[in-house]
């Protein structure tokens, strides 16, 4: 088993910093050896989930992180709660199979609603601000108007625009009227207060072993004895299991954020085919105005930002996304950049999470692979995670074996 070293993180979201992240956290009397009936590997939307999930459950659970909670791909986000998992849903029909797309989307819907009653559950800040898919070619708009009909006829809320409904440049758009948006590091904190959890932050795993009827969790200044462990690594997961190599693969996402400037854009965006993604999150002391989020542009640069941990922010990146909001959003383009970061997300082949049970390592469960869709899909997935580790229900569409050996 390789280790699981504690990655340098090279950027600060701006979601981050204003929770105050990174911290030092006070020393921690770990003794020599901790027991527990669950043990989770991961303090990101995966991990905050299935410790919620098990604080349901009366399940006895410690978690264990690498660096600290939200410091990972969960704090590092958009911040989007949106449903739907591809570029469009015709482009989902086309890979997946209309009833698999058709199930995949309404899981979306059932987390995005889950996501946001939690968010106003917890205090965390959030608005239902609605979504646009805005196409900035003829073959993304002839894909949304493909979308727009399948979207019709399986019942889920869209307004398809055949121009451009912004008058920035864009050949059509499709709207998602639910749709929201979250602050995603204090959601995922808030998540973690609220389920009760021990964690144990700075300890990043060794090793896993078989332990008597159970398993023995190593860190570099602590061993749990659990009886069972939940792996909640992502993008990581192939540090800490050979198991995962090839199949959960390492990508950088990259965004910048601007200062306050005037509110011009009132919900979150997707653009060319899903590379580009966007939104002004408000400022609460200065109505009319707020921060100018995009991200993207990996499209352009697959040979540096398709790699493993390094969450450096680049100047090619950078200046790429920076090309696309002057192209589009203009008068937002000279406003200056507070925030540049990166983080790194875990990928699969067939672009659906991994669930299932590590075939060498009885009692340890894992739920990784999100393909940027952590945020969509995340909360439900791991219910599915949770249930088939407590109960021995099939995960469905995300059960590993689909990739067979």
């Amino acid at each position: 088993m390789n280790p699981f070293p504690v990655t340098d993180f090279r950027s600060t979201s701006y979601w981050q910093q204003s929770i105050g992240l990174p911290q030092p956290l006070a020393p921690q009397d770990l003794g020599a050896e901790i027991e527990t009936d669950l043990c989770i590997v991961g303090g990101g939307v995966i991990g905050s989930s299935m410790a919620w999930f098990a604080r349901q459950a009366g399940i006895e659970t410690l978690l264990l992180e690498a660096r600290q909670p939200a410091l990972g791909a969960t704090g590092r986000n958009a911040g989007m709660a949106l449903c739907g998992i591809s570029d469009s849903y015709a482009s989902a029909v086309k890979k997946y199979g209309r009833e698999r797309a058709r199930e995949l989307w309404q899981l979306t819907v059932d987390n995005r609603e889950t996501m946001l009653g939690l968010a106003a559950q917890l205090g965390v800040p959030h608005q239902r601000s609605g979504s646009w898919l805005l196409a900035d070619c003829a073959e993304e708009a002839d894909a949304l108007a493909e979308s727009s009909r399948l979207l019709q006829k399986d019942g889920f809320a869209h307004h398809f625009s055949p121009g451009d409904p912004f008058g920035r440049g864009f050949v059509a758009g499709l709207h998602r009227p639910d749709d929201g948006v979250l602050h995603p590091a204090r959601f995922n904190r808030a998540l973690i207060e609220a389920a009760g959890v021990r964690v144990i932050a700075d300890t990043p795993v060794t090793k896993i072993i078989p332990h008597g009827s159970g398993l023995r969790v190593k860190g570099p200044s602590v061993t749990v004895t659990a009886r069972r462990v939940m792996l909640a690594t992502n993008a990581y997961s192939a540090l800490l299991h050979p198991f995962f190599q090839g199949k959960v693969l390492p990508r950088r996402g990259q965004i910048q954020v601007s200062e306050p400037a005037p509110l011009v854009f009132p919900a979150a965006g997707y653009s060319h085919f899903g590379y580009y993604y966007f939104r002004q999150v408000a400022e609460p002391e200065q109505p009319g105005m707020g921060r100018w989020l995009i991200g993207g542009a990996r499209h352009l640069n697959f040979a540096t930002e398709n790699q493993f941990t390094d969450e450096s922010a680049t100047d090619k990146v950078q200046a790429d996304i920076a090309a696309y909001t002057a192209q589009y959003f203009p008068e937002l383009a000279q406003v200056p950049i507070s925030h540049r970061w990166a983080g790194t997300m875990g990928f699969t082949e067939d672009g659906l999470p991994l669930v299932g049970e590590v075939p060498d390592l009885p009692g340890v469960f894992f739920c990784v692979g999100f393909n940027g869709h952590g945020m969509g899909l995340g909360i439900k997935v791991a219910e599915r995670a949770f249930a088939l580790m407590t109960e021995g229900s099939t995960p469905g569409i995300f059960d590993w074996t689909r990739l067979g050996d």
